[in-house]
């Protein structure tokens, strides 16, 4: 009987050891697979922005300040949408942009919010 116990509790040890890799069960965490490379306005902050910000009834002409709807408004808003979405990751409302679109963001304001 203690043989059977011991081989059963070396089975559940056994399989309940195993390696997992963060990158593969979380790709959206800054893991390796976040591609920064590209963040120009046009190419990769414009989509985030209308995805995420420039809604109806958020932040778009005529609503909720700043106008996030196009590059000079995001742009003379920089420091306000680092402070919000990267720092205290309170907006969007709706909860945190990925952790890769939040580097994409932080990084493209870094480089000085270019319109490239």
């Amino acid at each position: 009987m203690k043989k059977i116990l011991l081989i059963l509790s070396a089975f559940v040890l056994v399989n309940g050891c195993y390696y997992d890799v963060a990158d593969e069960l979380y790709p959206d965490t800054g893991s390796t697979n976040c591609d920064t490379t590209v963040s120009g306005y046009a190419a990769r902050i414009a989509p985030m922005m209308t995805a995420n910000c420039a809604i109806s009834g958020c932040h778009v002409a005529g609503a909720q300040t700043p106008d996030l709807s196009n590059y000079t408004d995001v742009a003379a808003n920089s420091a306000l949408v680092n402070e919000r979405t990267v720092i205290i990751k309170d907006m969007p409302p709706s909860g945190p942009m990925s952790a890769c679109d939040i580097q994409a963001l932080e990084k493209w304001i870094d480089n000085g919010a270019l319109d490239n």
